[in-house]
């Protein structure tokens, strides 16, 4: 084995199929960028769900988001990472690069979630900050970052070396020296398995995959307006952890009844997907199913436009379900046009993956040549 050693932090849950699919992912770049996957060590706030890993820690945090002890831990390992040490700090020590995997879980634009950021990412943000080694964070949504939080959240990232945007938004809002423009991992893998691909007939059901948001506006009356005029369609879960997280308990509070997982019912004949989740969406594309995006945040819109989708993106707020079920139809009778637009988009979500896979090879050093703290 090795001794270069390498830790991906920031990981959640393959509870949560698209942050499950972001840490694969992880190691599929590093791959490419010469590391090998035993000179990875996972950090993750539900480590248990990654039995199939080796070399898993846990992180300070609770993966389910309700009142537990573990967030009385994690409250504090802040305090400790704000006063320069804590336990992250001492398990990250000896490390010679710190990648942050992909997602959108730095955002701090109200007082639940800049609680999430203090209990959930503090301290592996700081860790990382204050680290003599390479701090990469892969293609991420980062912000609003309002209040305390955010400003420790800025402070921090502006001492990264190197921070992989995945939307314009965050790009403008941070406007670091450290920050570059990449598109996310799971839209650029769908540009490298394009070829592979097998695109489905739609034949059958079209496919719901919804979640429950905050400062919801007419989103659930919209989504059951959505629903009525599609009277086939079929729900399916792509997150079902305990908490208000759960689709599952979303769909039952809405009176939707039970669903499969969206892995399970994209192994049957389906027609187009409609997907409040993003990484859902990427997921039906992967399959072979065009898709509809539902976008609540800033990086369901970069994704599509990267995609050359953007036409397929809507505001899950305040979308025409009218619109939507229009789509649906038309992707249904003929979704060619739709496949040619991400096939024209491919080449240059090749040369982005190989931007980001290059400047990873070149940052992160054999252990001996750590950068002075």
């Amino acid at each position: 084995m090795s001794e270069r050693r390498v830790a991906l932090i920031h990981a959640f849950s393959r509870a949560n199929a698209g942050d499950g699919l972001l840490v694969d992912l992880t190691y599929e770049a590093l791959a490419d960028a010469g590391i090998e996957r035993d000179e990875c060590l996972l950090m993750a706030l539900d480590p248990d769900s990654f039995s199939d890993i080796a070399n898993v820690i846990r992180a300070p945090g609770e993966p389910t988001a309700r009142p537990s002890l573990k967030l009385l831990d994690a409250g504090r390992e802040a305090i400790s990472s704000l006063a320069g040490f804590g336990q992250v700090r001492a398990k990250l020590r000896h490390v010679d690069a710190l990648i942050a995997v992909g997602g959108g879980y730095l955002v701090a634009d109200s007082p639940i979630r800049q609680a999430g950021v203090i209990a959930n990412h503090l301290a592996q943000l700081r860790a990382a900050a204050a680290h003599g080694a390479q701090a990469i964070y892969l293609p991420q949504s980062i912000g609003p970052l309002c209040g305390i939080a955010g400003h420790w959240t800025r402070e921090s990232l502006a001492r990264m070396d190197r921070i992989w945007a995945r939307d314009d938004v965050t790009l403008r809002e941070l406007a670091l020296a450290n920050i570059r423009r990449c598109p996310d991992l799971a839209v650029m893998k769908l540009a490298r398995s394009f070829a592979e691909i097998e695109r489905k007939p739609s034949a059958g059901a079209p496919v719901l995959v919804a979640r429950d948001l905050p400062d919801s506006g007419e989103y659930y009356y919209r989504l059951a307006n959505l629903y009525e005029m599609l009277p086939d369609a079929a729900w399916a879960v792509q997150a079902d952890i305990p908490g208000p997280r759960s689709d599952q308990a979303f769909y039952r509070r809405l009176g939707f009844g039970e669903a499969p997982s969206l892995a399970k019912r994209l192994t049957q004949p389906s027609g187009p997907v409609v997907s409040v989740r993003l990484h859902g969406a990427i997921g039906a594309l992967l399959s072979g199913r065009p898709v509809i995006h539902l976008a609540y945040e800033r990086k369901g819109w970069g994704a599509f436009e990267d995609l050359g989708l953007t036409e397929f993106v809507h505001d899950a707020r305040h979308f025409d379900p009218r619109r939507v079920v229009d789509q649906v139809r038309d992707l249904t009778c003929d979704p060619a046009r739709y496949w040619n637009q991400v096939m024209a988009a491919q080449k240059q979500l090749l040369s982005a993956w190989d931007m980001m896979v290059s400047d990873l090879a070149a940052r992160i050093p054999p252990a001996s040549h750590r950068k002075a703290s």
